[in-house]
């Protein structure tokens, strides 16, 4: 199975992502993606050419885990001529599943706080260099975490970007889980580019935030089926496969310059709502901020 890239789907004219892949091609293994997540049907068509291990693999494919996993990584990584948006097959995508695969009828354990740091430390120390974060933890926006503060404090240090979903509770306020300064946190947005009602909003998504579709993205089920996949958990791998194609141009750029385009130095941001991710915007931001020549093109 080649790498081609995935046909634009209704996303396209709102990311310019499909603008920025025609620049840059479908990304430079040497960009680690790491992703915090559910365990991954590894052996669906668009994924098992993705080179990811055994161990990230589901036991149930019947379970929420492995649908929720399996919607993320094939986001990223899809192969072939999916329909999921396959946004950086050359990059090396790395899963590193944290939801257990509860038995038809159990429940499983709400994710801590605790483990979801340990879980973006562990990606670190494999070499990641971006980790999505489409989920959230235990007291998530209701209490802040020193275990999270000190894993992005960690990710910061070592040149590591982390994005996470901004959440899906409505709400417009502060998320303390959240609060660190480095992540980029993403809202999600319908094909025209409006708020959904359940993305969360506030004063830090929108300083340090984007905007990304997350209604109705069809992305790849277990079993080697299709699902639509909605929610700020949709939204995040937009941002985070912008930027593993900004940093697939110059694998050996700082994560600090590679946030700083993505994120688009001057933009107004003057409101609870960020603005908008804008692939072939932030590689100009990019080349901007680093002497190298603008991309040609619209």
């Amino acid at each position: 199975m080649t790498e081609t890239r995935a046909q634009p789907g209704r996303w396209a004219p709102l990311t310019g992502l499909h603008r920025l892949t025609a620049q840059t091609g479908a990304g430079n293994p040497r960009v680690v993606v790491g992703v915090v997540d559910g365990p991954v049907d590894i052996g669906h068509p668009d994924l098992a050419d993705a080179g990811m291990a055994a161990s990230a693999g589901c036991r149930n494919v019947r379970s929420a885990a492995c649908r929720h996993g399996t919607a993320v990584v094939a986001m990223l990584a899809a192969r072939g001529e999916s329909p999921a948006p396959g946004l950086c097959p050359g990059c090396t995508v790395l899963p590193r599943p944290v939801f257990c695969e509860a038995p038809k009828g159990g429940t499983c354990p709400a994710l801590r706080p605790a483990e979801l740091a340990t879980a973006v430390v562990d990606l670190i120390e494999a070499g990641a260099r971006i980790v999505n974060l489409s989920l959230g933890a235990e007291g998530s926006g209701l209490a802040r975490s020193r275990a999270v503060d000190d894993a992005f404090d960690h990710a910061q240090a070592r040149g590591v970007l982390v994005v996470v979903a901004a959440g899906n509770h409505g709400q417009v306020g502060p998320a303390p889980l959240m609060a660190h300064p480095w992540p980029v946190l993403v809202a999600a947005c319908d094909q025209n580019g409006r708020p959904l009602p359940g993305s969360n909003l506030g004063i830090g998504i929108g300083l340090r935030g984007l905007l990304a579709p997350g209604l109705g993205i069809v992305t790849a089920a277990p079993g080697g089926g299709y699902q639509a996949f909605s929610g700020t958990s949709a939204a995040a791998p937009f941002v985070t496969g912008t930027a593993a194609l900004l940093w697939s141009t110059a694998p050996s750029l700082p994560a600090a310059v590679v946030r700083a385009a993505l994120l688009r130095p001057g933009l107004p941001r003057s409101s609870v709502v960020p603005p908008l991710v804008d692939g072939l915007a932030a590689l100009r931001a990019l080349n901007r901020l680093t002497g190298r020549p603008l991309p040609q093109g619209p």
